[in-house]
């Protein structure tokens, strides 16, 4: 009865129930839907998921691939390597064994230069033996004449009247000794020979270098015949006298001296004139050796000027007379100068 009589209440009552129900079906509906939805984000999303999954296994793949090679390149890498170092080992053995046959070349060097130095020391040795038999035969040959001349003749040969001594024991004229001697240091000079130059060097005074025709008793330099003999090896530089012209000493070593002021011209084979005692000034040096060397004899061996060139030269050799026997006692080269 109530109800009857409140039909708004009821119409309220009813439209309420309606509008839940119709709540209810709209939300069951919307779930539906939302489930739906959620069911086809979510295949879709297994789908991707699947899709990168596949991707990702291709990826792999090829990374797998790639550091497979890389494996194999550093494989290949490691037996160059290892290839490199056993070369590298065989060259180090190589090498030592270099060193080796080095060291071994060294000291079998040494042991012939050791050997060598004992033989130039017998060589010198011997060659002052030699040299003092050829002094010690030199005198006794002098001696001989001495006395064979002195049965002949109390006194000294007398001059021939050509200005040269009458001849010795053996038929030889001083002439024809001095000759002969000064040849031979000639010989030897050409040749560099300085232990032949060596047995004629005067035995007391030496014998004394001039680098020009003028001779300078003060400057100019005397060696004993043992210097002589090593002249060549004498590495020693000495002060031989002044140029002509600039005044400048001259500063040589033995060596360098004899190819710039002893054997500057073929005095063996080009000489034109080779004159006994018989010494002139042929250019502005005036040449003394005659006041210098008083007791002298004198060999002068002449070279005249090449074509379009004033290179004359003159070598003169000064002998002096001890115990019956002729001995070089000064040597020097009259040139063209300025």
């Amino acid at each position: 009865m109530a109800l009857i009589r409140n039909p708004v209440k009821i119409a309220a009552v009813c439209l309420t129930s309606i509008l839940m129900l119709s709540a209810c079906a709209n939300g069951n509906n919307q779930a539906d839907e939302d489930e739906n939805n959620n069911s086809n984000t979510t295949d879709q999303e297994i789908n991707q998921t699947d899709e990168n999954l596949n991707t990702a296994e291709e990826e792999l793949e090829e990374v797998s691939e790639e550091l497979e090679e890389k494996r194999e390149e550093l494989r290949a890498k490691e037996e160059e390597l290892q290839e490199l170092e056993q070369r590298i080992s065989e060259k180090e053995e190589e090498l030592n064994t270099v060193k080796e046959d080095i060291e071994t070349t060294e000291e079998e060097l040494q042991a012939v230069q050791n050997e060598l130095n004992e033989l130039e020391e017998e060589l010198s040795q011997k060659r002052n033996e030699l040299a003092s038999v050829e002094e010690e035969l030199e005198e006794a040959q002098g001696r001989q004449e001495d006395s064979e001349s002195g049965d002949n003749n109390d006194e000294d040969p007398a001059d021939n009247g050509d200005g040269e001594n009458a001849a010795n024991g053996n038929g030889d004229t001083e002439h024809e000794q001095i000759q002969e001697k000064a040849d031979s240091v000639v010989i030897g000079l050409e040749n560099e020979d300085f232990g032949t130059v060596a047995t004629h060097v005067h035995p007391e005074k030496g014998v004394r270098f001039s680098p020009y025709g003028h001779v300078d008793t003060e400057e100019h330099l005397v060696f004993s015949r043992e210097e002589v003999r090593n002249f060549m090896e004498d590495e020693e530089e000495y002060m031989w006298g002044t140029q002509d012209g600039s005044g400048h000493p001259i500063e040589l070593t033995p060596a360098e001296y004899y190819e710039e002021y002893i054997y500057i011209r073929d005095f063996s084979r080009s000489a034109e004139e080779i004159n006994y005692n018989e010494v002139e000034s042929r250019g502005n040096t005036i040449v003394n050796v005659e006041e210098v060397y008083p007791d002298a004899n004198f060999m002068e061996y002449y070279v005249s000027e090449e074509e379009e060139d004033l290179n004359w030269a003159a070598l003169i050799l000064a002998f002096e007379k001890l115990d019956g026997e002729w001995y070089l006692t000064g040597i020097a080269v009259d040139r063209w100068t300025i």
